[in-house]
Formats: structure tokens, C-alpha cells, sequence
């Protein structure tokens, strides 16, 4: 029986306010143009910037730069959400919407563009492992802990 070896993943690199995250294009359901959400009810976190209805289904906005503690930036006129399935099997969550800067980047990743990252601190929950992709530094995301961290908000 022979083993398929898959030499590379086709991804995408999403634009965030001051980073920049790395994330397998199976993950993204689709990228709409930036609207307002609808606001939620107050004791909420920051993060949380609303909610929006995307194909007859509400979905939670959130802003991952948020999440990780820093100020929540709303995007100017090129900003995007870009709706992301869950990988759980929720039927309370089956999509976030994450608040992106621009336009995602379809990339693809090898052994050959990609560096691992080691660092001396430890990394947020939400971070899985930084990367250098083309000498670019990206992180990726920990998609079972950000998922994690809605359904408790928005229960």
C-alpha cells in the first residue's frame, strides 16, 4: 500500500492589524467586505466586536488581536471578516467571523518556505507556534482554543 506524502498545504496569509496569522484555506468558508456588526449585550469582552448574519446564520465577530489582550482595531475601508469554519462540530457555533485588515493572501506552504520559530517565551494558548513564511513572520492560530474561547463568551 503506498502513503501519499503531501509536499505542500495551500494556505492563507491573513492580514491583521500588527501581525499576521497562517492558516490552512480548507479553514476559510469565505471572505466578505468589512460591516458593522451588530453590537452585543454589555459585560462582554472586548474582543468580542459583534455579530453578523452570514448565509441566514448569526455568526460572532471577533478581532484575535483582541483576544490575545491587545487594543481591538477596527478596519478602515479595506477590511474584511473572514468567516472561518469550526472544526468541533458545534451546531450552537459553526462559524466566527474574524475581523481582518485586508484581503487574505492565497499561499503555499513547503519544508522550504516555512521556518518553525522557537522562542524563549511562552506562548498564548491561542498561538499554536510562530512561523517565518518567505522571511515573513506569521503565527498560527490554535483554531480548538479560539473556538473554545467564543463558546464561553457567547453562551
Amino acid at each position: 500500500m503506498s502513503r501519499i506524502v503531501v509536499k505542500e498545504v495551500r494556505s492563507v496569509l491573513i492580514p491583521l492589524h500588527e501581525l499576521q496569522l497562517l492558516l490552512p484555506n480548507a479553514v476559510i468558508a469565505e471572505v466578505i467586505g468589512y460591516q458593522e456588526p451588530e453590537s452585543v449585550e454589555q459585560g462582554k469582552p472586548d474582543w468580542l466586536v459583534g455579530s453578523t448574519i452570514w448565509r441566514g446564520v448569526v455568526i460572532p465577530i471577533v478581532s484575535f488581536e483582541g483576544m490575545l489582550g491587545a487594543r481591538v482595531v477596527i478596519p478602515g475601508h479595506r477590511g474584511r471578516i473572514m468567516v472561518m469554519n469550526t472544526l468541533n462540530q458545534q451546531q450552537k457555533l459553526t462559524h466566527i467571523g474574524l475581523v481582518v485588515q485586508a484581503i487574505p493572501s492565497l499561499v503555499r506552504v513547503s519544508a522550504d518556505n516555512v521556518i518553525p520559530l522557537n522562542s524563549e517565551d511562552e506562548l498564548d494558548p491561542l498561538i499554536k507556534q510562530r512561523v517565518e513564511l518567505d522571511m515573513n513572520p506569521a503565527m498560527i492560530p490554535d483554531l480548538d482554543e479560539i473556538e473554545r474561547q467564543v463558546l464561553d463568551v457567547v453562551n
